[in-house]
């Protein structure tokens, strides 16, 4: 992330979409071809959120080590001041890493320090530790006792020592059979088959969903939409949540919910989202806040569905925009009941179906147009129902009628060019007679229709 947007003045910046994708990967990858039995991390967001995924897949919790140290400047970046490719970092020499000797020996005796601690705490245990380049680097040239070798490491590349005989023996450096991500094997007919086949179709859905929202990358996403901000603002004065609390938003898209509620007090907001695109424009819209309250928002990878944190571990979930993508709703609605502490609270917004059969199938048949990611619809009714059923009981809902620009909702998120003219043709045939159930009309020689939004406030008694 510091890499690519060098324009930004923070040194401790998160994960590109391209480092969550190869952080994913890893994480699976070490979770069924190594045994791991302490994982230890450097106290930078980028080491903590790969940690953070690596613990969720192997199910160990993560130590951040404090004292670990790491130098602020890119272990990528030559004495030009130009980066390698992304998969790459070049092999330097220390003084191309350390512009003062005397900088480097303070950084090599401290992750000496630290290594050694790990070592003592730990012996017989395999420890796994997430560095960057520059951690890796000094590790490996603590182990072998040759301090000025120059070592390239890849991103997301596997290096192990191993203390034999009273000494460290190099096992592998730049190990990287799990990239690129292998395919899943094909399992044949068993008594869980149908398990499998509701296993695969969630994870149809979710890819769908990924690749629906990795098109819209940081360069078209625009940072100043009034018009979001707006409908945000209004979600969350009907929240009303009081400061002070630890708020998880699900499906946090670009961040901006996430920075809001920091704005508004929240003690920490944690933005999870199955896009690691989408995840890049979060990170970057935190990375250039001037705001303070920035630093209490962090992100992480992850699916509605099964989500890597504690019970009972946040005092308000927000889920907005997500129950529409998903034909097993209640799944999410179970997984926010046990994040959340007895009288947390849940925030729900949905788009909002008619009642009327046949306006509800043509608004399905739109949105699906326009996102091939979409599912259904729900009517108020459902959404209370499936809450309700969920553990939760209601204090409040609402209705929320938003104005929406036909051509600017379209282009939210990139409609195919060849479903434009489609859509473009479906909501206009609401102009005389309301067959869409949207209120279509002509404003200012552009369409507009009502973006109706269910909202519900709900607490875990």
């Amino acid at each position: 992330m510091h890499s690519r947007y060098s324009e930004l003045s923070t040194e401790d910046s998160g994960l590109t979409a391209r480092g969550w994708e190869q952080t994913n990967i890893l994480a699976s990858w070490l979770a069924t071809h190594e045994k791991i039995d302490v994982l230890v991390c450097a106290p930078q967001l980028r080491s903590r959120l790969t940690a953070q995924r690596i613990g969720q897949a192997i199910g160990r919790p993560v130590i951040v080590q404090p004292e670990m140290p790491h130098h602020p400047r890119s272990f990528a970046a030559s004495r030009s001041g130009r980066f390698d490719a992304p998969t790459h970092y070049p092999p330097l020499h220390i003084d191309e890493q350390f512009e003062d000797q005397t900088v480097y020996e303070d950084f090599r005796q401290r992750m000496v320090a630290v290594l050694e601690a790990l070592v003592d705490a730990h012996m017989g245990k395999r420890v796994a530790v997430v560095l960057d380049g520059n951690g890796v680097a000094t590790a490996l040239r603590i182990g072998l006792g040759a301090p000025a070798i120059s070592i390239a490491v890849n991103h997301t590349s596997i290096s192990e020592l191993q203390w034999v005989a009273g000494r460290w023996c190099l096992l592998c450096t730049n190990r990287m059979e799990h990239m690129p991500q292998p395919a899943l094997a094909q399992s044949g007919p068993s008594a869980e088959q149908a398990t499998e086949a509701d296993i695969q179709a969630l994870q149809d859905e979710l890819d769908q969903i990924t690749q629906v929202y990795n098109r819209v990358l940081a360069s078209s996403v625009n940072l100043n939409d009034q018009g979001r901000d707006q409908r945000l603002r209004h979600l969350l004065k009907f929240a009303n949540l009081p400061t002070g609390q630890r708020i998880l938003d699900v499906g946090t898209g670009n961040g901006r919910l996430a920075l809001m509620l920091a704005e508004d007090g929240a003690r920490e907001v944690v933005g999870i989202d199955i896009s690691p695109a989408m995840l890049e424009v979060a990170e970057y819209l935190r990375a250039s806040s001037m705001a303070p309250s920035a630093q209490r928002v962090n992100y992480r990878l992850a699916s509605a569905q099964s989500l890597p944190f504690r019970s009972e571990g946040f005092d308000a979930a927000i889920c907005r925009l997500v129950l529409h993508h998903t034909h097993h709703p209640d799944v999410i609605i179970r997984e926010l009941f046990r994040l959340l502490r007895p009288g947390g609270v849940l925030i729900l917004a949905d788009l909002l179906a008619t009642d009327d059969p046949v306006r509800r199938a043509t608004q399905n048949t739109i949105e699906a147009r326009r996102n091939p990611s979409h599912v259904t619809i729900y009517t108020a009714e459902q959404y209370r129902k499936m809450v309700v059923n969920g553990g939760f009981t209601i204090e409040n809902d609402a209705l929320a009628v938003f104005d929406r620009e036909m051509e600017d909702w379209l282009s939210d998120l990139q409609c195919d060019p060849a479903n434009r003219p489609i859509v473009r043709e479906m909501i206009e045939a609401g102009l005389e007679t309301d067959a869409t159930g949207l209120k279509v009309r002509q404003q200012g020689g552009k369409l507009v229709f009502d973006q109706r939004l269910f909202y519900i406030k709900a607490v875990k008694k």
